[in-house]
């Protein structure tokens, strides 16, 4: 079938490309809220990773006893609208979060993660919480005991 000389398209191809240019800015909006969700997603499985090797690491040398070390590579960076804000190691003894882990997020999202079996009171410098307020850093986890009261001594190196 042969095409036939017309030139009625003409007359509708600017408001086709003006109906297309209209839905491609309106999709460019959920798009990048989808990414950031991806985002942000993405931030909070890693953060959960990190928390609970912090944990897992402290209950083990709290099993294997004084004199036992770890170091571990923490790397909270993130490109969401979540982000790192600080992250508060432990606690004094008998304090609230003496046996947690707690990240605190940009904009006041909190995690917190705590080692219930076997408990393990963590604590840094000066027998208190630390704080690392850098999104990474290196962490060494020390297993002491004072007394009876065995503890894990978190430091940044």
């Amino acid at each position: 079938m042969p095409l036939k000389d017309d030139r009625d398209g003409l007359e509708s191809f600017p408001l086709k490309l003006m109906i297309v240019a209209i839905v491609a800015t309106m999709s460019v909006v959920p798009a990048s809220q989808a990414l950031e969700g991806f985002r942000n997603r993405d931030f909070v499985a890693r953060a959960e990773l990190e928390l609970e090797s912090v944990i897992s690491a402290a209950q083990t040398l709290m099993i294997e006893g004084p004199g036992s070390v770890r170091t571990l590579h923490l790397d909270f960076r993130g490109d969401g609208s979540l982000a790192f804000d600080r992250l508060s190691i432990g606690d004094t003894r008998g304090g609230p979060n003496m046996s947690s882990v707690v990240l605190r997020m940009i904009g006041g999202g909190v995690m917190a993660r705590t080692a219930t079996e076997p408990a393990v009171w963590i604590v840094g410098g000066s027998m208190a919480a630390l704080i690392i307020e850098f999104p990474t850093c290196d962490l060494r986890l020390y297993a002491k005991q004072d007394g009876m009261t065995p503890y894990v001594f978190a430091v940044v190196v």
